[in-house]
């Protein structure tokens, strides 16, 4: 009954997301169940490595009740944390959404790896120079798909790379940005064990230099 009611509320999330792609709690259901086997995966590398280690120990959360947004306001848009907040702000979302409890995990470790994975896509955002209309959605998780091999962007990929190139004609962006994208998350270093909050003050930049991060070319994500 477990693995047919999983298939059930997955066939139908992908259904939901396909008319609606804003539907963002029904993405968060299908990588809960499908993922479990890469976030068991993920967490054996991030307890083998010190960082990682770290944070799972501690377990911050980009959440208005662990990180001073206002504080990040005041910071210039060429730092990490500025570039960070200016992305929230000028796109009208907030971290908190990310940052909501799992629904269909039940071990605490996972689950808070998850809840980072989420929170931490809008930092990655930032990194890529990306915003956030449906198409550029697909393009980050191609961007996923080169760091973690999670089936939730392998979908996402899939079958946003299909609506968007039928209905919006974005063949052209998707063919070049898709590749790009998933060869700078590839090429990058592993990010999923990043502690962000320690480094929001330094310049953009050089962030990027330190984990071999390029912002995605422009002219193909109009």
């Amino acid at each position: 009954m477990g693995l047919a009611r999983d298939s059930f509320l997955v066939g139908r999330a992908v259904v939901r997301v396909l008319g609606d792609s804003g539907k963002t709690s029904e993405i968060h259901r299908v990588e809960e169940i499908t993922g479990r086997p890469a976030y068991r995966r993920l967490l054996a590398e991030m307890k083998s490595d010190p960082v990682g280690g770290r944070l799972l120990d501690e377990r911050p959360e980009l959440s208005s009740e662990m990180v001073d947004y206002e504080a990040l306001r005041r910071l210039p848009a060429t730092t990490l944390g500025g570039a960070y907040v200016r992305h929230l702000d000028d796109n009208k979302i907030t971290a908190d959404y990310q940052a909501a409890l799992t629904r269909h995990v039940e071990d605490e470790e996972m689950a808070y790896l998850m809840r980072r994975f989420r929170q931490t896509h809008d930092v990655w955002h930032a990194l890529l120079a990306l915003g956030i209309t449906g198409h550029e959605e697909v393009v980050i998780h191609a961007f996923s798909w080169g760091q973690l091999r999670l089936p939730v962007s392998a979908l996402v990929v899939t079958l946003g790379s299909i609506k968007h190139i039928v209905l919006e004609r974005r063949w052209g962006a998707l063919r070049h940005s898709l590749r790009e994208a998933y060869e700078v998350g590839r090429d990058a270093a592993p990010l999923l064990k990043v502690i962000w909050e320690e480094q929001w003050d330094q310049p953009l930049a050089e962030v990027r230099e330190r984990y071999h991060v390029r912002p995605l070319e422009r002219r193909w994500l109009q």
